[in-house]
């Protein structure tokens, strides 16, 4: 009906950068305590994801003898990505996530390299001890029976025999889908944006057979204690050795790779400083300078954004004022009595 300009629920990936960096710096200045709960809380998110997938996919054998094998993976896949919806709108913290924020807000000066080394540390060790956790939690409930079971134990003898190359690259491919939907979920204003943002990413990586650290450290313990039993354990199945040295290492230095080099470095070539090399603020660290602020290149102002965007409220709240003498309007003058006509002129 009227003109005026329509706020948008989507912002640019110059604004959702610099949303990454400013999550990266506040990551880099909270306590190493706080990191450690608050991803220690993601891997047990993880594991309510991945259970659900198990669950659903690890019985429907009828279906899969009837349509093959790739409806289990899509249904997998299509029901993963809910963990992600968890994790990050509750604030926690993935250990993949936390190399694509925390390296770039280093990049751009917004913090020193020893904090990024511990946050990505300590949140690789709180996935670890919330996934082993929750498989003990899934363990306890009796959930790791039947289906689940057979199905994670056929996960850990596929994922636990390849070599360390091969995960590697697949931990490559996988961060980089991760740090893909961490980024587009940046961009929207609203729940249901930010879903459509996580879900084609996580699904997509998960169908691929990509390789996630924090999935692997719910999934591959869980298949660990599934192979304690005497109804599912089998000979040459993997134990810690491999697990670790077999899957999580290799797959850990592929998403870090994915989430420093291609995610980091990627997008701070296309918005950021690393276009100077090197950039002004890691230039001025290494001279032993304290750079002044004005000299520091702008990202792509997160502030400017929110600056249109009370313009636009404001905007909105103009429209919405009524026209000069109307009712209305003669309703919100000082000097309009109760009684409902307003004072005469003198």
């Amino acid at each position: 009906m009227g003109g005026g300009k329509a706020a948008s629920l989507v912002i640019g990936p110059k604004e959702g950068y610099a949303a990454i960096v400013d999550k990266g710096e506040s990551l880099c200045n909270a306590s190493l305590i706080q990191i450690f709960a608050l991803s220690t809380m993601a891997g047990c998110f993880i594991g309510f994801g991945a259970l659900l997938s198990l669950t659903i996919s690890g019985n429907i054998d009828g279906a899969i003898k009837c349509l093959g094998p790739g409806v289990g993976t899509w249904l997998f896949a299509a029901l993963f990505p809910v963990n992600l919806l968890f994790i990050l709108l509750s604030g926690c913290i993935l250990y993949t996530g936390a190399t694509f924020t925390c390296p770039s807000a280093w990049i751009e000066g917004k913090a020193n390299i020893k904090s990024v080394i511990a946050v990505i540390s300590v949140a690789w060790i709180g996935n670890i001890v919330g996934g082993f956790g929750f498989a003990l939690l899934t363990e306890a409930c009796g959930l790791n029976e039947g289906g689940v079971a057979r199905l994670v134990i056929k996960v850990l003898k596929k994922k636990t025999g390849q070599n360390f190359g091969v995960i590697f690259l697949r931990g490559i491919g996988c961060n980089w889908l991760v740090c893909m939907a961490v980024f587009l979920q940046t961009l929207s204003n609203d729940m249901s944006g930010k879903y459509v943002g996580i879900f084609f990413p996580i699904s997509c990586f998960v169908a691929c057979g990509f390789e996630h650290y924090p999935a692997n450290a719910y999934a591959l313990p869980l298949a660990w204690l599934a192979g304690l039993k005497d109804e599912y354990k089998e000979d040459g199945l993997a134990g810690w050795d491999k697990i670790l040295g077999l899957n999580l290492i290799p797959c850990s230095l592929g998403n870090l790779f994915a989430g420093v080099i291609i995610m980091s470095c990627g997008f701070s070539y296309f918005y950021g400083t690393l276009r100077t090399c090197p950039p002004p603020a890691i230039a001025a660290k290494m001279k032993g300078e304290q750079q002044e602020q004005s000299e520091i290149p702008r990202l792509a102002a997160v502030e400017e954004y929110m600056k249109q965007i009370l313009a636009q409220q404001e905007m909105m709240r103009s429209q919405q004022r009524p026209a000069p003498g109307s009712p209305e309007d003669l309703a919100q003058r000082p000097d309009f009595p109760e009684g409902g006509n307003p004072a005469p002129a003198p």
